[in-house]
């Protein structure tokens, strides 16, 4: 079995001058590519790169980065995946001990010869994060036997030619990028990449898929399913949409001019299910039957060669049809979480079946149906999925009890108004230190409380300036900074005096919050983390979760009355349908309780009612109505 790199070699050498990689402007033929990385393998050998020696990228989505990736695996060495915005003190760890970091252009003289290391198929090509269960990232180490038999399993699903066009939309430090680069640079296809604030904008994303001719696309839900329910041309080249990372709730249109197919799988296990498998009885937008329809879409049957079983927590097989939890099996199998025997040993367990092999515990919860499609059904653990990323409440709980002032809290995942799931603090002060240190803008519950449910401090946190929503984002990345903030006088405990989770009162949402009167500006790292796309100062990662009752007539620029002129009363209703509670016109969407993608469904819904178009980078930088407002007027519209 080949290494990924030589599969690329191979395809540099029977077609050098084939379009490989497009980027604005950029355009990179495979001969191009390949002496690039050449140079570059080169110049890493000289610096003391050797077999698996881990290498860190800090580039964002780009040829330099697709140049380093390549330029490390002919070098024997191993990529790991960071993403430039995140904090010190995420990647510090990494970054001690390593001979180079890649962060910027090489620089490097490209050599039409390669240097010519032997790298063997178990081998670690490239290593991710994932959030941790005990408080600590963890980094999963990935061979070249997982991505060649992706490689092949997907070119084969997909049907790939080297007339295919793929777009490139993950976050740099995403192992989807697999997916969306090895099949396609491996088939002699062309590999397209979407700027950050393209990737970000559903409109814009389509509106560049249809103009770059890209034929094949990976998208993370749930900005999938803002993008596939938009109108869409009749005639593109686009055929097929794939979709995943987080559960897909509606099935598309039957009458788009694409299938979307979902597809299932994880950074520790790679690709483990598709609804593409067998290609001939696949199960998309456009093959599914009445039946299929009147249930959530499927994640699908494994790909060739992986074996997907449903156990008991004994690991004895459930009755077929009944929920268990997946394991998963085969050459996708990561070798395990990097420098923690124990913790690989905890999760990737000898097969129970026998023969040697070794299954990686998912933790996820499913059925197989009796067409034997996989439905997924939740999860065995707190593990949530925020805007298609992986987050361990216990990890965000850890870094928020190192604040001094906090002296308890719990993370957990809580329905948004659209039904999108956000990452909710609730948290128990040090009554020691000064209330307005707390979190700068509250949250508060709503709805009725469990008995045993402690109260909730209805206080606003006064003018601290967000300072554990700053603390937490100088230490994680966006989707990990909860956007929800309750502050408790205590936390409601179970009868073994465990915290009681279902007993946590949920928040209410919208808010009467507007970014700090000082400078308007919060603290945060830089990137919305759902695309890569950059924030410029102002946008915030996360935000607080309304005040019980909204508005609530605090703020001199309250939301206008009955005698409102029709923008702005329009722009508030539509501002309280997405949040769901009133709204100010100097309230902060963000601090609001709403998130990029919620954004993008305002904005996009401000644009269709108004006939104005309103990009969602502009939106973001002062994300108010009162931004919505002068948009609108600008462009002439009164409705």
């Amino acid at each position: 079995m080949a290494a990924v790199h030589t599969l690329f070699e191979e395809r540099a050498v029977r077609a050098p001058n084939g379009t490989a990689l497009v980027s604005g402007a950029v355009r990179l033929t495979y001969r191009e590519l390949d002496a690039r990385a050449n140079g570059l393998a080169r110049s890493l050998l000289r610096r003391g790169v050797g077999p698996e020696t881990l290498v860190p990228l800090r580039l964002d989505r780009s040829p330099d980065l697709l140049v380093a990736l390549l330029a490390v695996f002919k070098a024997g060495g191993a990529a790991v995946l960071l993403d430039p915005a995140w904090p010190e003190d995420r990647v510090a760890a990494v970054l001690d001990g390593c001979p180079v970091v890649i962060d910027g252009p090489c620089g490097a003289e490209p050599s039409a010869e390669g240097p010519g290391v032997p790298v063997h198929e178990d081998q670690l090509a490239y290593a991710v994060h994932t959030s941790g269960s005990t408080g600590r990232p963890k980094l999963v180490g990935v061979t070249h036997r997982a991505i060649v038999h992706r490689v092949a399993t997907h070119a084969e699903a997909y049907r790939i030619t080297p007339a295919d066009r793929s777009s490139w939309l993950a976050p740099p430090a995403s192992s989807v990028s697999v997916v969306e680069l090895w099949p396609y640079l491996c088939s002699g296809a062309s590999v397209h990449v979407a700027d950050a604030a393209t990737a970000g904008s559903p409109p814009e994303l389509r509106d560049w898929m249809v103009a770059s001719g890209i034929t094949r696309a990976y998208v993370n839900m749930p900005l999938a399913e803002l993008l596939y329910g938009l109108p869409w041309p009749g005639r593109t080249a686009l055929r097929l949409m794939t979709v995943g990372s987080d559960a897909v709730r509606v099935w598309p249109s039957p009458d788009l001019p694409f299938e979307v197919a979902v597809e299932y799988g994880s950074a520790e296990a790679n690709g483990v299910t598709s609804c593409l498998v067998p290609l001939e009885d696949r199960c998309t937008s456009v093959t599914a039957g009445e039946a299929d329809r009147r249930a959530r879409p499927p994640i699908g049957r494994p790909w060739p060669d992986v074996g997907a079983g449903v156990l008991t927590a004994g690991l004895e097989p459930v009755a077929r049809g009944e929920v268990g939890e997946l394991f998963v099996s085969g050459p996708e199998l990561a070798r395990g979480y990097l420098g923690e025997p124990a913790r690989t040993a905890e999760r990737f367990l000898p097969d129970p079946s026998g023969g040697g092999g070794r299954v990686y515990r998912t933790g996820d919860l499913v059925r197989e149906r009796p067409d034997g499609r996989l439905e997924h059904h939740g999860r065995v653990d707190q593990q949530v999925k925020i805007r298609g990323h992986r987050v361990e409440p216990a990890e965000v709980e850890a870094v928020l009890l190192d604040h001094p002032s906090v002296r308890e809290c719990v993370v957990k995942g809580v329905p948004g108004p659209g039904g999108d799931l956000r990452l909710c603090a609730y948290v128990v002060h040090d009554t020691a230190l000064p209330r307005d240190r707390d979190l700068g803008s509250t949250g508060s519950p709503g709805g009725p409380r469990s008995p045993r449910s402690s109260r909730s401090s209805r206080s606003s946190g006064g003018s601290g300036g967000g300072e554990l929503r700053a603390f937490a984002a100088a230490r994680l990345p966006g989707p990990m900074v909860p956007t929800v903030w309750v502050p408790m006088e205590r936390l409601p405990l179970n009868s073994s005096n465990k915290v009681d989770r279902l007993a946590l009162p949920a928040p209410t949402w919208g808010g009467e919050h507007r970014p700090d009167s000082d400078t308007g500006r919060d603290s945060d790292n830089g990137r919305d983390a759902d695309t890569g796309a950059g924030r410029t100062a102002g946008q915030d990662p996360g935000g607080t979760a309304g005040h019980a009752g909204g508005t609530n007539g605090a703020h001199p620029d309250a939301a206008a009355g009955e005698g409102a002129d029709p923008v702005t009363a329009g722009v508030l209703e539509l501002w309280e349908q997405e949040l769901g509670a009133p709204g100010a016109l100097g309230d902060h969407f963000i601090r609001s309780g709403g998130d990029s993608l919620a954004a993008t469904r305002l904005v996009d819904r401000i644009g269709s009612r108004y006939g104005v178009r309103i990009r969602l980078r502009d939106f973001l930088k002062a994300p108010t109505p009162e931004t919505l407002i002068r948009n609108i007027r600008a462009e002439g519209s009164t409705r």
